[in-house]
């Protein structure tokens, strides 16, 4: 039994037929020879076949089955050749084809966010695994099928011609990353705006206390202890009308209209910090002192859930 195939491919680091023999070692421990040969090899091609040889009448296989077993491995390795090789330089392919809404600069930064999403999509580490190990496992099962009928593989070609959905995963996640870097753009101009209005309008108080419990809910009061919110959220209570304006959005219009020299930012330390939280930091940046356990803390704590908390100064 006689089986053969010629494979090129246009990415590889030199080591790629090294790892195909140690792949495929264990066939000579049932009795057949894996035989590699390199016909090509310079700094952007490398090319060789590959042969299949032999057969063992003790083993409950036949030569189809020798034949399959071989094919359904080799696939397997080129998925991994494809996914962990070819795929950093389709990604960045991909991105030139951008080069005209693209600066120089923001191209490194797509391509890692492109590279991020294929790899990481999902929050849950297990979940992408199982994602990633599906991704090589459709490329597997692309190659298995091309190689019932072929007994030459030429990596480039396939991939330009036989695997469009694949190609498209890639297009999809660099146009992603390039949406999510035009939003961080558009956010960071906010933010400087807003620390530009903050950092030239006189401020109309000290201090600012705010509190943030587990679910997200604050407590605003001044360096004297008088509670602030009440009055303020009084003031911009028509914006709450506004369709897709929330409280969130109102605790920043307040901060930067009475633009205090310094906020205190109460936390209870294991609570995940919201978006206009984050903003907050970000805008009045220096202006910010975390608080990790004071006694108003502990105050309201205990008694946000059972009644009013009185403040002191």
């Amino acid at each position: 039994m006689v089986y053969e195939l010629f494979i090129s491919t246009a990415v590889s680091n030199g080591e790629l037929p090294a790892k195909l023999s140690e792949r495929f070692y264990w066939l000579e421990e049932k009795g057949y020879s894996f035989i590699l040969e390199e016909q090509y090899r310079n700094a952007e091609q490398v090319s060789f076949r590959v042969r299949l040889v032999g057969s063992n009448p003790e083993l409950p296989f036949r030569d189809e089955d020798m034949i399959y077993i071989f094919k359904h491995q080799l696939a397997e390795f080129m998925a991994e050749h494809v996914v962990y090789d070819w795929e950093p330089l389709l990604v960045w392919k991909e991105i030139c084809k951008k080069s005209r809404q693209l600066s120089p600069g923001d191209r490194p930064v797509v391509y890692e966010k492109a590279s991020s999403f294929l790899k990481n999509c999902n929050q849950n580490e297990s979940l992408n695994l199982l994602m990633n190990y599906g991704r090589k496992n459709r490329i597997a099962h692309k190659i298995m099928d091309y190689l019932y009928s072929n007994n030459i593989l030429f990596i480039e070609g396939f991939i330009q011609f036989c695997m469009r959905e694949y190609l498209n995963e890639i297009r999809f996640a660099v146009d992603l990353a390039c949406e999510e870097l035009k939003s961080e753009k558009e956010y960071n101009e906010f933010v400087q705006l807003l620390r530009y209005f903050v950092d030239t309008q006189p401020s109309y108080i000290i201090e600012v206390n705010l509190f943030i419990d587990k679910q997200g809910n604050y407590i605003l009061w001044d360096e004297d202890g008088k509670r602030l919110d009440d009055d303020l959220i009084n003031y911009y209570l028509e914006d709450l009308l506004v369709p897709d304006i929330t409280l969130d959005d109102i605790l920043i219009s307040i901060l930067i209209t009475i633009a205090p020299r310094r906020i205190i930012l109460h936390r209870t330390g294991d609570e995940i910090l919201n978006e206009s939280v984050k903003m907050i930091q970000q805008v009045f940046a220096e202006r910010i002192q975390e608080c990790r356990g004071c006694k108003h803390c502990k105050g309201l704590l205990r008694d946000l859930q059972s009644g009013p908390y009185s403040f002191e100064p």
